[in-house]
Protein backbone atom coordinates (compact mmCIF):
# COMPACT_ATOMS: atom_id res chain seq x y z
CA UNK A 1 0.00 0.00 0.00
CA UNK A 2 1.32 3.05 -1.27
CA UNK A 3 0.62 5.57 1.67
CA UNK A 4 2.78 8.47 0.72
CA UNK A 5 0.54 9.35 -2.33
CA UNK A 6 -2.85 11.36 -1.40
CA UNK A 7 -5.79 9.04 -1.83
CA UNK A 8 -7.08 10.45 -4.78
CA UNK A 9 -3.88 9.24 -6.34
CA UNK A 10 -3.34 5.53 -4.71
CA UNK A 11 -3.98 2.70 -7.47
CA UNK A 12 -7.02 1.60 -5.10
CA UNK A 13 -9.97 3.47 -3.46
CA UNK A 14 -9.47 4.17 0.10
CA UNK A 15 -13.51 4.57 0.66
CA UNK A 16 -16.06 2.11 -0.96
CA UNK A 17 -19.50 3.12 -0.61
CA UNK A 18 -21.78 0.55 -1.98
CA UNK A 19 -25.72 1.07 -2.75
CA UNK A 20 -27.15 -2.85 -1.27
CA UNK A 21 -30.30 -1.48 -2.33
CA UNK A 22 -32.48 1.36 -3.74
CA UNK A 23 -35.58 0.21 -1.90
CA UNK A 24 -36.90 1.83 1.05
CA UNK A 25 -39.90 1.66 3.33
CA UNK A 26 -40.01 5.40 4.25
CA UNK A 27 -41.73 7.92 1.91
CA UNK A 28 -38.89 10.84 3.14
CA UNK A 29 -40.19 14.06 2.17
CA UNK A 30 -36.58 15.36 1.58
CA UNK A 31 -35.12 12.02 -0.11
CA UNK A 32 -34.34 11.81 -3.85
CA UNK A 33 -36.44 8.93 -4.12
CA UNK A 34 -39.92 11.02 -4.15
CA UNK A 35 -38.19 13.52 -7.07
CA UNK A 36 -39.10 13.18 -10.67
CA UNK A 37 -39.97 10.12 -11.55
CA UNK A 38 -38.84 8.39 -8.91
CA UNK A 39 -35.46 5.94 -8.55
CA UNK A 40 -36.54 1.87 -9.52
CA UNK A 41 -36.37 -0.47 -6.50
CA UNK A 42 -33.23 -2.66 -6.71
CA UNK A 43 -30.93 -5.23 -4.34
CA UNK A 44 -27.43 -5.76 -5.12
CA UNK A 45 -26.88 -9.70 -6.22
CA UNK A 46 -24.34 -11.47 -4.40
CA UNK A 47 -22.19 -12.13 -7.83
CA UNK A 48 -22.22 -7.99 -7.71
CA UNK A 49 -20.82 -8.13 -4.41
CA UNK A 50 -18.44 -10.63 -4.32
CA UNK A 51 -16.59 -8.62 -7.78
CA UNK A 52 -15.66 -5.81 -5.43
CA UNK A 53 -13.71 -7.95 -2.83
CA UNK A 54 -10.36 -7.10 -4.68
CA UNK A 55 -10.44 -3.65 -3.64
CA UNK A 56 -11.65 -4.56 0.45
CA UNK A 57 -7.88 -5.19 1.55
CA UNK A 58 -6.69 -1.77 0.69
CA UNK A 59 -9.34 0.25 2.36
CA UNK A 60 -10.32 2.10 5.41
CA UNK A 61 -14.00 2.28 5.21
CA UNK A 62 -17.04 0.29 3.47
CA UNK A 63 -20.78 1.90 3.61
CA UNK A 64 -23.30 -0.57 2.80
CA UNK A 65 -25.89 2.14 1.92
CA UNK A 66 -27.19 4.47 -0.80
CA UNK A 67 -30.25 5.54 -1.84
CA UNK A 68 -32.19 2.86 0.38
CA UNK A 69 -32.49 1.54 3.22
CA UNK A 70 -29.73 -1.12 3.97
CA UNK A 71 -31.62 -3.26 6.58
CA UNK A 72 -34.36 -4.14 3.53
CA UNK A 73 -31.25 -6.56 2.15
CA UNK A 74 -32.01 -10.24 3.29
CA UNK A 75 -27.85 -10.41 2.80
CA UNK A 76 -26.89 -7.35 4.41
CA UNK A 77 -25.13 -9.49 7.31
CA UNK A 78 -23.61 -11.61 4.58
CA UNK A 79 -22.01 -8.71 2.86
CA UNK A 80 -20.63 -7.70 5.75
CA UNK A 81 -19.15 -11.16 6.99
CA UNK A 82 -17.08 -11.19 3.51
CA UNK A 83 -15.67 -7.83 3.88
CA UNK A 84 -14.71 -8.56 7.84
CA UNK A 85 -12.91 -11.48 5.94
CA UNK A 86 -10.80 -8.92 3.27
CA UNK A 87 -10.77 -5.60 4.95
CA UNK A 88 -7.72 -4.51 7.33
CA UNK A 89 -8.13 -4.90 11.29
CA UNK A 90 -8.92 -1.47 11.89
CA UNK A 91 -11.31 -0.63 8.68
CA UNK A 92 -14.81 0.53 9.11
CA UNK A 93 -17.92 -0.90 8.02
CA UNK A 94 -21.14 -0.23 8.44
CA UNK A 95 -24.34 1.92 7.28
CA UNK A 96 -26.96 4.55 7.80
CA UNK A 97 -30.50 3.34 8.47
CA UNK A 98 -34.18 4.93 9.39
CA UNK A 99 -34.43 2.24 12.47
CA UNK A 100 -37.18 0.68 11.58
CA UNK A 101 -36.35 -2.55 11.22
CA UNK A 102 -33.40 -2.79 13.46
CA UNK A 103 -34.16 -5.41 16.08
CA UNK A 104 -32.58 -6.47 19.24
CA UNK A 105 -31.77 -9.91 17.00
CA UNK A 106 -31.19 -8.04 13.72
CA UNK A 107 -28.49 -5.55 15.81
CA UNK A 108 -27.05 -8.21 17.15
CA UNK A 109 -26.30 -10.41 13.86
CA UNK A 110 -24.95 -7.34 12.42
CA UNK A 111 -22.77 -6.46 15.21
CA UNK A 112 -21.71 -10.05 15.25
CA UNK A 113 -21.14 -9.73 11.39
CA UNK A 114 -18.83 -7.28 12.15
CA UNK A 115 -20.32 -4.42 11.54
CA UNK A 116 -18.66 -1.57 13.68
CA UNK A 117 -20.46 1.73 12.58
CA UNK A 118 -24.19 2.31 12.51
CA UNK A 119 -25.86 5.82 12.02
CA UNK A 120 -29.53 6.31 12.65
CA UNK A 121 -31.74 8.46 10.94
CA UNK A 122 -33.15 11.09 13.71
CA UNK A 123 -34.45 14.18 12.36
CA UNK A 124 -36.52 15.39 15.39
CA UNK A 125 -37.73 14.15 18.74
CA UNK A 126 -41.34 16.52 18.39
CA UNK A 127 -43.30 12.86 17.06
CA UNK A 128 -45.60 14.71 14.44
CA UNK A 129 -42.55 16.79 13.32
CA UNK A 130 -40.59 13.71 12.67
CA UNK A 131 -43.88 11.91 11.07
CA UNK A 132 -43.72 15.34 8.74
CA UNK A 133 -40.52 14.19 7.58
CA UNK A 134 -40.61 10.70 7.43
CA UNK A 135 -43.93 9.33 6.30
CA UNK A 136 -44.21 6.31 7.94
CA UNK A 137 -41.92 6.62 10.91
CA UNK A 138 -41.98 7.52 14.10
CA UNK A 139 -39.51 8.61 16.80
CA UNK A 140 -40.40 5.33 18.89
CA UNK A 141 -39.00 3.43 15.97
CA UNK A 142 -35.35 5.09 16.58
CA UNK A 143 -35.88 5.03 20.43
CA UNK A 144 -36.07 1.21 19.98
CA UNK A 145 -33.36 0.97 17.41
CA UNK A 146 -30.93 2.86 19.69
CA UNK A 147 -31.75 0.40 22.39
CA UNK A 148 -30.64 -2.81 20.43
CA UNK A 149 -27.90 -1.45 18.98
CA UNK A 150 -26.59 -0.77 23.03
CA UNK A 151 -27.89 -4.07 23.98
CA UNK A 152 -26.04 -5.51 21.11
CA UNK A 153 -22.92 -3.93 21.35
CA UNK A 154 -22.98 -5.14 24.72
CA UNK A 155 -23.70 -8.39 24.19
CA UNK A 156 -21.28 -9.04 21.13
CA UNK A 157 -18.55 -7.01 23.10
CA UNK A 158 -18.04 -4.71 20.39
CA UNK A 159 -15.80 -1.99 21.87
CA UNK A 160 -15.10 -0.92 18.38
CA UNK A 161 -18.71 -0.25 17.55
CA UNK A 162 -19.28 3.48 17.05
CA UNK A 163 -23.42 4.44 16.88
CA UNK A 164 -24.26 8.11 16.00
CA UNK A 165 -26.82 9.80 14.42
CA UNK A 166 -28.05 12.32 11.02
CA UNK A 167 -30.41 15.01 11.46
CA UNK A 168 -30.94 16.70 8.13
CA UNK A 169 -31.83 20.30 9.43
CA UNK A 170 -34.25 22.61 7.99
CA UNK A 171 -36.30 25.82 9.45
CA UNK A 172 -38.97 23.74 10.81
CA UNK A 173 -36.60 21.74 12.54
CA UNK A 174 -33.79 24.18 13.86
CA UNK A 175 -35.10 24.31 17.44
CA UNK A 176 -34.98 20.29 17.53
CA UNK A 177 -31.27 20.20 16.94
CA UNK A 178 -30.09 21.21 20.23
CA UNK A 179 -32.76 17.79 21.59
CA UNK A 180 -31.38 15.59 18.99
CA UNK A 181 -27.69 16.55 20.50
CA UNK A 182 -29.02 15.56 23.83
CA UNK A 183 -30.88 12.40 22.59
CA UNK A 184 -27.44 11.37 20.83
CA UNK A 185 -25.43 12.13 24.21
CA UNK A 186 -28.32 10.19 26.56
CA UNK A 187 -28.12 7.09 24.36
CA UNK A 188 -24.32 6.75 24.46
CA UNK A 189 -24.29 7.35 20.43
CA UNK A 190 -20.56 8.44 19.14
CA UNK A 191 -21.42 11.22 16.56
CA UNK A 192 -24.01 13.29 14.97
CA UNK A 193 -24.01 14.54 11.76
CA UNK A 194 -26.25 17.80 10.85
CA UNK A 195 -26.44 18.30 7.00
CA UNK A 196 -28.79 20.94 5.06
CA UNK A 197 -31.52 19.89 3.17
CA UNK A 198 -30.77 19.31 -0.90
CA UNK A 199 -34.59 20.15 -1.80
CA UNK A 200 -35.56 18.24 -4.77
CA UNK A 201 -38.72 19.81 -5.11
CA UNK A 202 -39.79 23.53 -5.58
CA UNK A 203 -42.28 23.41 -2.71
CA UNK A 204 -39.23 22.73 -0.52
CA UNK A 205 -37.19 25.75 -1.50
CA UNK A 206 -38.17 28.25 1.65
CA UNK A 207 -37.25 24.83 4.20
CA UNK A 208 -33.30 25.56 3.16
CA UNK A 209 -31.70 26.84 6.10
CA UNK A 210 -28.69 28.05 5.37
CA UNK A 211 -27.55 31.44 3.74
CA UNK A 212 -26.94 31.11 0.19
CA UNK A 213 -23.74 33.42 -0.24
CA UNK A 214 -20.72 32.30 -0.44
CA UNK A 215 -18.87 32.91 3.10
CA UNK A 216 -16.11 35.09 2.46
CA UNK A 217 -18.48 37.38 -0.16
CA UNK A 218 -21.17 37.62 3.06
CA UNK A 219 -18.21 38.47 5.49
CA UNK A 220 -17.74 41.35 3.10
CA UNK A 221 -21.28 42.27 2.47
CA UNK A 222 -22.46 42.22 6.12
CA UNK A 223 -19.43 44.80 7.08
CA UNK A 224 -20.70 47.16 4.42
CA UNK A 225 -24.34 47.06 5.09
CA UNK A 226 -23.19 47.89 8.69
CA UNK A 227 -21.19 50.57 7.44
CA UNK A 228 -24.73 51.74 5.37
CA UNK A 229 -26.97 51.40 8.16
CA UNK A 230 -24.75 53.81 10.02
CA UNK A 231 -25.26 55.93 7.15
CA UNK A 232 -28.77 55.95 6.89
CA UNK A 233 -28.72 53.68 4.09
CA UNK A 234 -30.57 50.07 4.30
CA UNK A 235 -29.09 47.83 1.19
CA UNK A 236 -31.98 45.79 1.23
CA UNK A 237 -33.96 48.03 -0.33
CA UNK A 238 -31.51 48.12 -3.55
CA UNK A 239 -33.13 46.57 -5.74
CA UNK A 240 -36.71 48.53 -5.24
CA UNK A 241 -34.17 51.71 -5.78
CA UNK A 242 -31.69 50.50 -8.67
CA UNK A 243 -35.12 49.49 -10.92
CA UNK A 244 -37.37 52.45 -9.12
CA UNK A 245 -40.33 49.68 -8.29
CA UNK A 246 -41.61 52.39 -5.94
CA UNK A 247 -39.84 55.50 -4.14
CA UNK A 248 -36.97 54.82 -1.42
CA UNK A 249 -35.36 56.61 0.95
CA UNK A 250 -32.33 57.45 0.53
CA UNK A 251 -32.62 55.46 -2.85
CA UNK A 252 -29.91 57.10 -5.01
CA UNK A 253 -27.17 57.14 -2.13
CA UNK A 254 -28.75 53.21 -1.78
CA UNK A 255 -28.00 52.50 -5.40
CA UNK A 256 -24.52 54.54 -5.42
CA UNK A 257 -23.39 52.60 -2.07
CA UNK A 258 -24.24 49.10 -3.16
CA UNK A 259 -22.75 49.41 -6.65
CA UNK A 260 -19.64 50.15 -5.30
CA UNK A 261 -19.94 47.50 -3.13
CA UNK A 262 -20.64 45.35 -6.45
CA UNK A 263 -17.66 46.68 -7.76
CA UNK A 264 -15.43 45.81 -4.88
CA UNK A 265 -16.55 42.12 -4.50
CA UNK A 266 -15.90 41.66 -7.96
CA UNK A 267 -12.30 43.01 -7.85
CA UNK A 268 -11.28 40.47 -4.68
CA UNK A 269 -12.34 37.98 -7.41
CA UNK A 270 -15.54 36.78 -5.01
CA UNK A 271 -18.84 35.29 -6.76
CA UNK A 272 -21.75 36.98 -5.90
CA UNK A 273 -25.50 36.75 -6.88
CA UNK A 274 -26.72 40.14 -6.03
CA UNK A 275 -30.27 39.63 -5.07
CA UNK A 276 -29.07 37.08 -2.49
CA UNK A 277 -27.12 39.28 -0.65
CA UNK A 278 -29.56 42.09 -0.70
CA UNK A 279 -31.95 39.62 0.68
CA UNK A 280 -29.73 38.75 3.09
CA UNK A 281 -31.18 37.83 6.86
CA UNK A 282 -28.83 39.32 9.50
CA UNK A 283 -31.15 38.59 12.42
CA UNK A 284 -31.48 34.75 11.30
CA UNK A 285 -27.86 34.14 10.64
CA UNK A 286 -26.93 35.61 13.75
CA UNK A 287 -29.22 33.09 15.24
CA UNK A 288 -27.57 30.22 13.05
CA UNK A 289 -24.72 31.21 14.39
CA UNK A 290 -25.72 31.00 18.15
CA UNK A 291 -27.55 27.97 17.76
CA UNK A 292 -24.69 25.96 16.14
CA UNK A 293 -22.00 27.28 19.12
CA UNK A 294 -25.01 26.35 21.73
CA UNK A 295 -25.09 23.17 20.16
CA UNK A 296 -21.39 22.43 20.03
CA UNK A 297 -21.22 23.52 24.04
CA UNK A 298 -23.87 20.80 24.42
CA UNK A 299 -21.99 18.02 22.51
CA UNK A 300 -18.92 18.60 24.89
CA UNK A 301 -21.26 18.23 27.60
CA UNK A 302 -22.79 15.09 26.30
CA UNK A 303 -19.30 13.01 25.17
CA UNK A 304 -20.84 13.53 21.36
CA UNK A 305 -18.60 14.30 18.11
CA UNK A 306 -20.76 16.56 16.35
CA UNK A 307 -20.52 17.21 12.35
CA UNK A 308 -21.90 20.66 11.50
CA UNK A 309 -22.51 21.85 8.04
CA UNK A 310 -21.75 25.52 7.05
CA UNK A 311 -23.93 28.40 8.12
CA UNK A 312 -22.96 29.36 3.69
CA UNK A 313 -21.53 28.31 0.61
CA UNK A 314 -17.71 27.88 1.41
CA UNK A 315 -15.93 30.06 -1.48
CA UNK A 316 -12.69 27.36 -1.10
CA UNK A 317 -14.43 24.47 -1.98
CA UNK A 318 -13.19 20.67 -0.94
CA UNK A 319 -14.35 17.93 -2.62
CA UNK A 320 -13.87 15.19 0.38
CA UNK A 321 -14.85 12.38 -1.74
CA UNK A 322 -12.07 12.78 -4.07
CA UNK A 323 -9.92 14.00 -1.37
CA UNK A 324 -10.70 11.25 0.84
CA UNK A 325 -10.11 8.25 -2.26
CA UNK A 326 -13.47 7.33 -2.85
CA UNK A 327 -15.68 5.05 -5.31
CA UNK A 328 -19.23 4.49 -5.36
CA UNK A 329 -21.17 1.54 -6.87
CA UNK A 330 -24.53 1.25 -7.46
CA UNK A 331 -27.08 -1.77 -6.54
CA UNK A 332 -26.78 -2.73 -10.22
CA UNK A 333 -22.93 -2.72 -10.23
CA UNK A 334 -22.27 1.13 -11.46
CA UNK A 335 -19.61 2.74 -10.26
CA UNK A 336 -19.67 6.41 -10.05
CA UNK A 337 -17.26 9.20 -8.04
CA UNK A 338 -19.73 10.91 -5.29
CA UNK A 339 -23.32 11.24 -4.25
CA UNK A 340 -23.85 14.44 -6.19
CA UNK A 341 -23.63 12.28 -9.49
CA UNK A 342 -24.49 8.75 -8.08
CA UNK A 343 -28.56 8.73 -9.46
CA UNK A 344 -30.06 11.28 -11.88
CA UNK A 345 -32.46 13.52 -10.51
CA UNK A 346 -33.77 17.75 -10.70
CA UNK A 347 -33.02 19.65 -7.96
CA UNK A 348 -33.54 23.18 -6.91
CA UNK A 349 -30.37 24.39 -5.17
CA UNK A 350 -30.03 27.57 -4.63
CA UNK A 351 -33.63 27.92 -5.79
CA UNK A 352 -32.84 27.64 -9.18
CA UNK A 353 -33.32 23.93 -11.46
CA UNK A 354 -30.67 21.73 -11.35
CA UNK A 355 -30.99 18.67 -13.51
CA UNK A 356 -28.14 16.09 -12.78
CA UNK A 357 -26.98 13.33 -14.34
CA UNK A 358 -25.34 10.43 -13.32
CA UNK A 359 -21.86 9.63 -14.24
CA UNK A 360 -21.07 6.29 -14.12
CA UNK A 361 -17.26 5.35 -15.33
CA UNK A 362 -18.26 1.44 -16.21
CA UNK A 363 -20.03 -1.32 -14.53
CA UNK A 364 -17.67 -3.88 -12.12
CA UNK A 365 -20.13 -6.82 -13.76
CA UNK A 366 -18.20 -5.84 -17.29
CA UNK A 367 -14.85 -4.46 -15.89
CA UNK A 368 -12.97 -5.41 -11.97
CA UNK A 369 -13.60 -2.18 -9.80
CA UNK A 370 -9.59 -1.46 -9.70
CA UNK A 371 -9.32 -1.22 -13.74
CA UNK A 372 -12.07 1.46 -13.48
CA UNK A 373 -10.53 3.25 -10.61
CA UNK A 374 -7.15 3.09 -12.54
CA UNK A 375 -8.62 3.85 -16.07
CA UNK A 376 -7.81 7.13 -17.82
CA UNK A 377 -11.21 8.16 -17.39
CA UNK A 378 -11.72 8.08 -13.94
CA UNK A 379 -8.18 8.88 -12.95
CA UNK A 380 -8.58 12.01 -14.92
CA UNK A 381 -11.59 13.19 -13.35
CA UNK A 382 -10.16 12.74 -10.01
CA UNK A 383 -6.89 15.35 -11.31
CA UNK A 384 -9.71 17.68 -12.86
CA UNK A 385 -11.78 17.76 -9.42
CA UNK A 386 -8.63 18.64 -7.70
CA UNK A 387 -7.99 21.67 -9.47
CA UNK A 388 -11.09 23.31 -8.04
CA UNK A 389 -11.24 25.81 -11.49
CA UNK A 390 -15.00 25.07 -11.87
CA UNK A 391 -17.50 27.83 -11.10
CA UNK A 392 -19.87 29.14 -8.22
CA UNK A 393 -22.87 28.35 -9.90
CA UNK A 394 -24.97 28.93 -7.38
CA UNK A 395 -23.91 32.30 -6.52
CA UNK A 396 -23.62 33.36 -9.83
CA UNK A 397 -26.18 36.15 -10.80
CA UNK A 398 -27.18 34.69 -14.32
CA UNK A 399 -30.33 33.20 -14.60
CA UNK A 400 -31.75 31.48 -16.23
CA UNK A 401 -28.39 29.54 -16.90
CA UNK A 402 -28.43 27.29 -19.91
CA UNK A 403 -25.53 25.41 -18.86
CA UNK A 404 -26.29 23.93 -16.06
CA UNK A 405 -30.44 23.88 -16.04
CA UNK A 406 -31.23 21.27 -18.68
CA UNK A 407 -29.39 17.41 -18.62
CA UNK A 408 -26.89 16.16 -20.71
CA UNK A 409 -24.66 18.44 -19.54
CA UNK A 410 -21.57 19.84 -21.81
CA UNK A 411 -19.47 22.45 -20.24
CA UNK A 412 -20.03 24.90 -17.87
CA UNK A 413 -19.59 29.07 -18.39
CA UNK A 414 -15.63 28.37 -17.73
CA UNK A 415 -15.21 25.67 -20.62
CA UNK A 416 -15.09 23.24 -18.42
CA UNK A 417 -16.37 19.60 -18.67
CA UNK A 418 -17.48 19.06 -14.97
CA UNK A 419 -20.74 19.13 -13.74
CA UNK A 420 -19.39 20.11 -10.06
CA UNK A 421 -19.98 24.13 -10.48
CA UNK A 422 -23.48 23.47 -8.24
CA UNK A 423 -22.37 20.67 -6.18
CA UNK A 424 -23.68 21.50 -2.37
CA UNK A 425 -21.21 18.74 -0.77
CA UNK A 426 -18.13 20.40 -2.13
CA UNK A 427 -19.04 23.83 -0.86
CA UNK A 428 -19.92 22.13 2.88
CA UNK A 429 -23.59 22.88 2.93
CA UNK A 430 -24.35 19.06 3.28
CA UNK A 431 -22.96 16.28 4.69
CA UNK A 432 -23.31 12.28 4.73
CA UNK A 433 -21.67 9.54 6.73
CA UNK A 434 -18.64 8.87 5.03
Amino acid sequence: MNFALPPSERPYPSKLFVEVTTACNLRCAMCVKQSGPGIPDEHMTMSTFQRLVPAFPMLETLLLNGIGEPLLHPRLEAFVQLAKEHLQEKARVGFQTNGTLLTPERAHSLLAAGTNIVCLSVDATDPALFQSMREGGETEDVNRAAAALNAARARASSPDFHGGAEIVLTRDTLAELPRVVEWVGERGGAFLLVTHLLPYRQESVPSVAYNPNVDETLAFYREKSREANEQGIDLSRYIEARWRFRPVDNGERTVAFMEKVITEISARGLPQHVPNLVAHDEKQYRRMDELFRRCEELALQHGVELHLPSLSPRNKRRCDFIEEGSAFVTASGTVHPCYFLWHSFTCHADGRIRPVDALSFGSVNETPLLDIWNGPEFSDYRSEIGRYDFPHCGNCSLAPCDYIERHDFEQDCLGNSLTCGSCPWSVGVLQCLR
